[in-house]
């Protein structure tokens, strides 16, 4: 059963800045199985857009689940093999958590917050 509290729980954000051929997005909320679509949507629409970098900046987001952490996955696969650079800015430590148990934050490019690995 959907209703408005299922969606303003799902509810996610995200703040980009285009720079020229770099973006900057900044999911804030959870990022689950209802809203990792929309960031792949977003990721999307900038690189249309002839941007060869992308910072996706983790730090404002609350929850993820697998879907989030698959999406991440492909999008690093997807990076190496289209010739663009993907950056994720590390999360909070309880977000950080599952990066860390599932092993994926040994095989995720990784940047501090200024942008640099």
């Amino acid at each position: 059963m959907t209703g408005a509290a299922d969606s303003e729980r799902s509810a996610l954000e995200i703040d980009s800045e285009l720079k020229a051929d770099a973006a900057r997005l900044t999911p804030v909320g959870e990022l689950d199985i209802a809203t990792a679509p929309q960031l792949e949507q977003e990721v999307r629409s900038v690189l249309a857009r002839s941007v060869r970098e992308i910072v996706i900046d983790l730090s404002r987001l609350t929850f993820i689940d697998s879907s989030a952490l698959r999406l991440f996955i492909v999008l690093n696969e997807r990076s190496a093999e289209q010739g663009w650079t993907l950056g994720l800015i590390r999360p909070t430590a309880h977000v950080r958590k599952v990066f860390e148990i599932t092993g994926a934050e040994d095989n995720l490019p990784f940047i501090d917050g200024k942008g640099r690995a």
